[in-house]
């Protein structure tokens, strides 16, 4: 069966998870411990814009399928949608929260049994976890998947069954869910003076807004590539610039912390979009090795929170803290797609051959 992969949204996913590893490695496993701290900054603001990315792209493509198959077939299955996300996300998944299961019960790790309840049902960003230490760290990442997870269950079905892909209405939810988004932030951060963050669950939502951004770029890419995505490299250097700025805004009103969120979102949103529809500007997104690390970019994303965590989380063995750290990453983010993610999506589309082309 064809599919219709998108080089440069492999090329992001690409820099996205590569950011990710290095914030991680950087501020958290102790690598380069004698950079200044605003190079600590500026790695954690790439870790966080490689995650945001990851939503906004997310969000994008998954409407981008919808709205593909409703023109071409007609409809939407939605039990086509979920089996697709099925056999695309939880066979890693499974295999990498065995992996910590078989470590924990030969004393390498730690992870305490309620996290990986969390994790195993998607609940990992409602606030359960706590502050991050030894004890969940292996898991902690799986709050960006969770928020993924939710989005699949509850988004879809509204607008497809509902909505029935109808822009006015969706736009109006989604215009609403942003809003509700803002307000959810600032509650969290004024309840946080009075209750423990790991009891703030309304932080969970704050993070749908890159994935609405996604969801509406794809349901109006036409009018945003003609009046916002231009071919200049203005763009892209500004938005970037921008996003780089934002963790050195400092201390600032609430009001104002609230606009710079929904600059942010809008503008990860608008950049991914000028990458995607300026291939020519772009020709790194499609070399060899970074479409490669696009590819296996989900994997890389599961398995290097394993090698990456702070010396005291591990018990006998040292390798997160060497550059075979990389190696191990690399090893096991390959033979995770090699062997579980690609045959799981071989055996997905062998029960889907039926709908048709699909889009991922």
């Amino acid at each position: 069966m064809k599919t219709h992969r998108i080089p440069e949204l492999d090329g992001l996913r690409a820099f996205a998870v590569m950011f990710v590893v290095l914030h991680h490695l950087m501020n958290f496993a102790g690598f380069f411990p004698k950079v200044s701290p605003a190079v600590h900054l500026i790695a954690a603001a790439l870790g966080e814009g490689g995650v945001h990315i990851f939503f906004v792209i997310s969000g994008f493509i998954i409407t981008t399928l919808l709205l593909r198959e409703a023109k071409t077939k007609g409809g939407v299955s939605l039990t086509f949608f979920y089996r697709r996300r099925f056999f695309r996300i939880v066979p890693p998944y499974a295999v990498y929260l065995i992996v910590l299961f078989l470590l924990c019960q030969l004393g390498y790790i730690y992870v305490k049994p309620i996290n990986f309840l969390w994790s195993s049902f998607f609940l990992g960003n409602l606030g359960l976890f706590g502050k991050i230490g030894p004890s969940n760290w292996f898991v902690s990442h799986t709050w960006s998947l969770s928020v993924e997870e939710q989005y699949y269950l509850i988004l879809p079905p509204i607008m497809v069954l509902v909505f029935r892909l109808r822009r006015k209405p969706i736009n109006i939810l989604l215009i609403g869910l942003f809003v509700l988004c803002m307000v959810a932030n600032k509650l969290a951060k004024e309840a946080s003076a009075h209750i423990h963050p790991s009891l703030i669950s309304l932080t969970a939502l704050y993070s749908f807004r890159y994935i609405i951004v996604g969801v509406m770029l794809a349901l109006h890419k036409d009018f945003v590539i003609k009046t916002l995505v231009k071919k200049s490299l203005l763009i892209p250097v500004s938005l970037i610039g921008i996003l780089l700025a934002l963790p050195f805004a400092g201390h600032v009103p609430a009001t104002v912390s609230l606009l710079f969120a929904s600059i942010e979102a809008m503008s990860y949103g608008v950049l991914v979009l000028w990458f995607v529809e300026n291939p020519e500007k772009c020709g790194m997104l499609r070399w060899g090795w970074v479409q490669w690390v696009g590819s296996c970019s989900y994997s890389i994303y599961l398995w290097q929170q394993l090698f990456t965590a702070a010396p005291d989380a591990y018990k006998g063995w040292t390798i997160a803290q060497s550059p075979f750290a990389i190696v191990a990453i690399l090893t096991c983010s390959a033979l995770s797609y090699y062997f579980i993610e690609l045959p799981s999506i071989r055996l997905s589309r062998s029960f889907t051959q039926k709908f048709g082309q699909g889009l991922h």
